[in-house]
């Protein structure tokens, strides 16, 4: 018997950048950083997962190029002359962004930032910390000091939406200040009294306010940071 005329292979799905880019931002956008993999989204796209590592060598490169195309389509705040203002529109303008990317503080707390959509952040901070006396090691400070407040400040309204949506289903968890014990408290004697105005001090937290207050803090001594 003649041999069976060989399957006729279709052609290879083109994918492009783009593609992948905005499968990924809806991904994680659906079910967060935690439950991604590349297989998963190789599933999505009808493709192996080479073609994706084609494009983006690992997954990090693949998260901060979503990051990237998100930045790349925001538009970037005025800004005010006085540097110390410009500090705190700066750094709360990038936890008001980052805030709407709800699965980028997994990502974040790597440790590193992203990329080429942080630079104009960086570079706008850098130069309004000189202006205010900051040397460039100062610079590197301040900054550093400041991300570590943004991923701070990120987890902890997560943790409120978290909470918030619990209420919201009738499930809503004891605040911590109601569970604090006599027995416990008994011990803290300077924590008794801070504990029934905890949640209406709270109520009034500002974020541009706790940000322009470390910036105060930190031009004040200017001078004694590390590297000075």
């Amino acid at each position: 018997m003649p041999n069976p005329a060989p399957r006729k292979r279709g052609r290879p799905v083109r994918l492009d950048r783009e593609t992948i880019l905005a499968a990924t931002d809806q991904m994680l956008t659906a079910d967060g950083a935690k439950t991604f993999s590349m297989r998963r989204l190789a599933g999505r796209l009808g493709v192996s997962t080479a073609a994706i590592y084609h494009h983006f060598p690992t997954k990090g490169a693949l998260f901060f190029a979503v990051l990237d195309a998100r930045a790349d389509e925001l538009r970037q705040p005025d800004l005010p002359t006085d540097p110390r203002d410009r500090l705190t529109t700066i750094v709360t303008y990038l936890i008001d962004t980052l805030y709407e990317l709800p699965w980028v503080v997994d990502i974040l707390i790597t440790g590193e930032t992203y990329g080429r959509a942080a630079m104009w952040i960086l570079d706008e901070f850098a130069t309004s910390a000189r202006a205010l006396g900051a040397t460039e090691a100062e610079a590197v400070y301040m900054y550093s000091v400041m991300w570590r407040f943004t991923l701070g400040e990120l987890t902890a309204r997560r943790a409120a939406d978290e909470r918030a949506a619990a209420t919201r289903r009738g499930q809503s968890p004891p605040h911590w200040t109601e569970s604090a014990t006599p027995d416990l408290l008994g011990d803290f004697p300077s924590v008794v009294p801070l504990l029934p105005q905890w949640t209406t001090v709270m109520a009034g937290y500002d974020t541009a306010k706790a940000v322009r207050d470390i910036i105060d803090g930190l031009v004040a001594n200017l001078g004694s940071a590390p590297g000075s």
